[in-house]
């Protein structure tokens, strides 16, 4: 079936899309930060699931460590289980930093992200010589050991030991960005306005909301790169080498460099993270990065879209709000309270993976990109010559 809308890249309409498409994202993050200030809540028949910007700020926290478990496992094919190690080694290290040093939490990303990149590529060395199920054993075992790790008496002055690291740091919006005023002019709007809160914004939620809009422009800056990557020479040498490794070590794109080097890029968004993550938590402790939480960021991965950057985001949504809101819910139709009773965050989140795993093997954002194209489809800039070409040739 045909799109509805068609456009040629490189065209004025072209450009008219994408930048409308940009704004259209960006309004909509700023409305829920504004939205959302201060606890709110989503009802569903009658149950309620809280949602606040905590939860978002851990979103993309986790967001962004699945961007780079995109890299590695979407791009480059190479099966990697470890990444709450350097989610958490890049938490820790900005927490040191900051309580033992006075840095600002943007600054410790200076020190962050070349040490996890360094580390990452270490790591991905053995990937070199072993792959498949041996490769995800072993990347398995950095995460089982890092919690332990952390815990060692003669790391206790950096860490904190099993306690974990308070930060101490505080956020403060700066005064010239006009927060209180763009929520008031929000509150005024006709029948939208109570969904902005009734009245000025305080100390706190301005805190607060700086740290969204900030983490965002962030994560934001870590898409931007990671898609330009994909579509650069590099890119292309990383997807070469998850379709078929023969054939690009035919085509004289090098294995090694290219492996490790995807590691290493991992590794350092997981670090970023991790930065994000501790920032807005104010403590790094030993069991927000136990090999569970690399479970959840491989189930993050799997469920948003494996090798979409759309992927990413999605899946940090669903780390920070399913489970919380699945032991949240109180009734379903058709099933029995008993059953919703007690810790059935794991267990929910376990049914949707399989669920999406028969229904939507490729992710939510494949079957949302698949969606969209019946409605708006793109072409290359040079489609059409080559299409004239061909039918002059023929």
């Amino acid at each position: 079936m045909a799109s509805r809308f068609t456009f040629t890249k490189g065209t004025p309409q072209y450009r008219n899309y994408r930048i409308g498409v940009w704004a259209l994202i960006i309004a909509i993050f700023l409305l829920i930060g504004f939205a959302f200030v201060d606890v709110g809540s989503i009802s569903i028949g009658s149950n309620k699931y809280n949602l606040s910007l905590i939860r978002l700020n851990k979103a993309i926290a986790y967001g962004v460590a699945i961007l780079g478990l995109q890299v590695v496992i979407g791009y480059t094919g190479q099966i990697a289980l470890g990444q709450s190690f350097f989610f958490g080694m890049g938490a820790y290290i900005s927490a040191w930093l900051v309580a033992d040093h006075s840095w600002p939490f943007l600054l410790t990303l200076l020190i962050v992200v070349p040490s996890c990149f360094l580390v990452g590529m270490l790591c991905g060395l053995p990937a070199l010589r072993i792959k498949g199920l041996y490769l995800a054993l072993l990347t398995f075992g950095l995460a089982a050991l890092f919690p332990t790790l952390i815990k060692l008496d003669s790391l206790y002055d950096y860490t904190g030991g099993a306690n974990g690291k308070l930060t101490g740091y505080k956020f403060k919006a700066p005064s010239w960005l006009p927060l209180d005023e763009i929520a008031q002019g929000l509150q005024t709007i006709p029948l939208l306005g109570s969904f902005f809160g009734d009245g000025p914004l305080s100390s706190r939620e301005e805190s607060r909301l700086w740290k969204y809009i900030l983490f965002a422009i962030v994560a934001g800056i870590c898409f931007w790169l990671i898609s330009n990557l994909i579509k650069s020479r590099p890119g292309r040498a990383m997807r070469a080498i998850r379709d078929n490794e023969t054939s690009a070590a035919v085509s004289g794109i090098n294995l090694a460099a290219t492996k490790t080097i995807s590691f290493g890029i991992a590794s350092a968004l997981g670090g970023i993270g991790g930065t994000i993550y501790v920032a807005e938590v104010g403590i790094a402790s030993p069991d927000d990065f136990s090999s569970l939480v690399a479970i959840y960021l491989i189930v993050g991965l799997v469920v948003g879209g494996v090798g979409t950057l759309e992927g990413a985001v999605i899946g940090g949504l669903v780390y920070a709000l399913i489970p919380d809101w699945a032991s949240s819910t109180q009734s379903i139709a058709f099933v029995p309270e008993r059953w919703l009773q007690g810790p059935t965050g794991s267990l929910i989140l376990g049914i949707l993976l399989i669920v999406l795993t028969l229904f939507m093997p490729g992710g939510i954002a494949t079957a949302i990109n698949k969606a969209k194209g019946r409605f708006v489809s793109i072409k290359a800039a040079n489609s059409d010559k080559n299409s004239e070409s061909v039918a002059q040739n023929s």
